[in-house]
């Protein structure tokens, strides 16, 4: 066990009691980039692992040159390209037409800090993990208040004590776990993605670990009410699948999502990404390069797709309400979108800083309020659905890349992730409004 408490608060005005660093947020970077459908994909595309800003956009303080842009895309499409283990990078990604748009785009002018709502009220303290090189992927909030955090680089579960910033180190026992998503189930029983080796994980009460082998390499799961545990095929779109645990018998089983119009064949693929429940019991899920929106009724089997408005607008980490709302951060296009299933009409809110890049919303059940957590403005962001207002809480630190959130249904305090590879060390951090 050892100590992690980074003393980095903000005063009651929001403000940092210390000065960011000087250089420009991610979203001061791609405001520089023209709106429009190109942008949108470059977002989808470039964006996701790690933040667009001046140590990307610049080497030793000037422009790249459109080799040297050249250069980098190729370099991004041999990590994560269409044809790659990891294929997060839709199969049209050209380097020499990318290196083109953005050198003409960012020459030689610095980015301006964008403008932020008005700011909320509240305290926030950053906790260092102990590995400062892993990536703190998914987040969440024990009965106890302790919170749970897990370390994608690192093959490990941490538990952090809030009251006196202690970390302890979880260990999992498979081999290269890679955990990613995490869930507590209605027995308090932490319920884990293990990514690479294609399991879910559950830790017990007596800290024993059950796995359970799922085929695919899921990136999401959600625990519906009668204990089933859902989740998602990262990489599948032939055919695209979910599936569901049951945790009494072990028993696995898979549905196939109708098949994409135009991504359900060849490299890539629609790129599955959050699974959700409803307070129905539909399972909801989101494509990320695929642009849509599915329900599935475990009771009769039966799908609906609802493709979004916008195209390439990039649907990552949603969430559901409490009367079946589903709030979507349309990552890509700076947007939040809500969607009634009643009416099936999709309502487009435009976010209140250009370029901020939604990454995940989350609701507090008990004001109704929105969180959304941010991959590019450095802050989290707050919207009150009843006043259609929305407040921001800036970050103390440069390059915090939210990839996931929580609310803790005891305090009201949101934890956030910073999840960046590469990134700043690896940090959380609670906001507790004041």
């Amino acid at each position: 066990m050892r100590f992690s408490l980074l003393a980095i608060l903000a005063s009651t005005t929001g403000a940092p009691l210390f000065a960011q660093e000087s250089r420009a947020p991610s979203s001061a970077w791609l405001a520089r980039l023209p709106e429009g459908e190109a942008k949108r994909k470059f977002i989808l595309d470039c964006t996701g692992c790690h933040q667009f800003d001046e140590k990307i956009a610049r080497i030793a303080g000037r422009p790249r040159t459109v080799t040297e842009w050249s250069e980098a895309v190729t370099r991004m499409l041999g990590y994560a390209g269409a044809r790659t283990g990891f294929p997060v990078i839709a199969a049209d990604r050209d380097p020499r037409s990318t290196a083109a748009w953005l050198a003409k785009y960012l020459g030689e002018a610095g980015a301006q800090e964008p403008k932020l709502p008005s700011q909320g009220r509240a305290e926030i303290t950053e906790f260092l993990m102990p590995e400062p090189n892993d990536l703190p992927h998914d987040i969440a909030i024990e009965r106890s208040g302790t919170v749970l955090v897990t370390g994608m680089f690192t093959h490990r579960l941490y538990r952090l004590d809030p009251a006196n910033g202690r970390v302890s180190e979880i260990a999992i026992p498979v081999a290269n776990a890679n955990p990613r998503a995490i869930e507590i189930d209605s027995l308090g029983q932490p319920w884990v993605v293990l990514g690479t080796p294609k399991k879910l994980a559950m830790m017990t009460s007596d800290s024993q670990w059950r796995s359970f082998d799922v085929g695919v390499y899921p990136h999401s799961l959600a625990i519906d009410r009668t204990g089933k545990v859902w989740f998602n095929g990262h990489f599948t779109h032939a055919p695209e699948l979910i599936g569901s645990v049951d945790a009494a018998t072990g028993k696995v089983v898979t549905h196939e999502v109708p098949a994409h119009p135009t991504l359900a064949a060849g490299p890539g693929g629609p790129i599955p990404y959050e699974i959700r429940i409803g307070p129905d019991g539909r399972v909801w899920g989101s494509e990320l390069i695929g642009n849509r929106l599915f329900a599935f009724t475990p009771s009769t089997g039966r799908f609906e797709v609802f493709p979004l408005p916008l195209p390439h607008s990039g649907p990552r980490r949603f969430d559901v309400d409490g009367r079946g709302i589903v709030w979507i951060p349309a990552y890509a296009a700076n947007r939040m979108l809500r969607f009634d299933p009643a009416t099936r009409e999709f309502r487009e809110i435009p976010l209140p800083s250009r370029d901020a890049v939604p990454y995940i919303i989350r609701t507090d059940r008990r004001s109704g309020a929105l969180w959304i957590g941010t991959a590019a403005a450095d802050a989290l962001l707050r919207y009150d659905p009843a006043k259609g207002r929305f407040e921001a809480y800036p970050l103390p630190s440069r390059g915090a890349l939210i990839r996931h959130l929580a609310v803790d249904p005891g305090s009201d305090a949101v934890w956030v992730a910073y999840g960046a590879s590469p990134g700043i060390p690896a940090r959380v951090a609670r906001v507790q409004r004041r």
